[in-house]
């Protein structure tokens, strides 16, 4: 049987759980279509640790999330993973800590957004997010680096879309689900584009529900992990 050549990827999945899910299945497709895998070992290595981890939608972010991301980099290391993605907006908010104790490269979903966003050219953009992507303020200086500013919505409009969040987490996403978040994104007609900044949006709403470019980062994520995986051999 021939084997490839591709990075090991480790997940850090659980936030949630069916946004972990999709990541995975983004990244089969892009095998399908890219490289036009057909047979099991055509497709990497993949492996999720789906983390026990505290709520990150509407609770708490603190050092405690930390030690659960640092834990499952270490399992994933150890069961011989060579990249690492977290299909987790918030839970960047300790990337850096991810990334320091790390011995492999981890992906920044922070950043390939950025840049995706300056490849469309774009000066602002509408930042959809749970409270504390948009509280501790992670995209902000990723995108201010590349000279785009970020509209945050009002704390109305952040309370409606993390009750949308909360709907994909508990399996209750219906079409008012969907209504919300649409309506939120007509209240900024200012903004050039808009960044799904939570992995469980784009299961909501995607971009032919939107008349402005949509940055899905749970797309833009295994895209990026995609390239790595399979330039970046061991």
């Amino acid at each position: 049987m021939k084997r490839h050549n591709y990075l090991n990827v480790g997940v850090l999945g659980g936030m949630g759980p069916e946004a972990s899910a999709a990541f995975y299945l983004r990244i089969i497709k892009l095998f399908q279509s890219e490289l036009q895998a057909r047979f099991n070992y055509e497709y990497p290595e993949m492996l999720i640790h789906n983390i026990p981890s505290p709520d990150n939608v509407e609770g708490g972010v603190d050092m405690e999330l930390c030690e659960y991301l640092v834990d499952s980099v270490n399992l994933l290391e150890k069961a011989g993973m060579q990249l690492l993605a977290i299909p987790c907006n918030t839970a960047h908010i300790h990337i850096d800590a991810v990334i320091k104790a790390a011995n492999v490269p981890v992906m920044n979903i922070l950043e390939e957004t950025a840049k995706a966003i300056q490849r469309a050219g774009l000066k602002n953009v509408l930042l959809l997010g749970t409270k504390n992507t948009l509280k501790h303020s992670i995209y902000q200086s990723h995108l201010a680096n590349y000279n785009i500013e970020a509209l945050v919505p009002n704390l109305q409009c952040q309370k409606l879309i993390t009750q949308s969040i909360v709907a994909v987490c508990n399996g209750t996403v219906n079409e008012t689900t969907r209504k919300i978040v649409l309506d939120v994104i007509s209240n900024y007609p200012q903004a050039e584009g808009v960044v799904l900044g939570c992995t469980e949006i784009p299961l909501i709403v995607r971009q032919e529900d939107i008349d402005i470019p949509c940055f899905d980062t749970a797309e833009i994520l295994a895209r990026a992990t995609f390239e790595q995986c399979r330039t970046a051999r061991p």
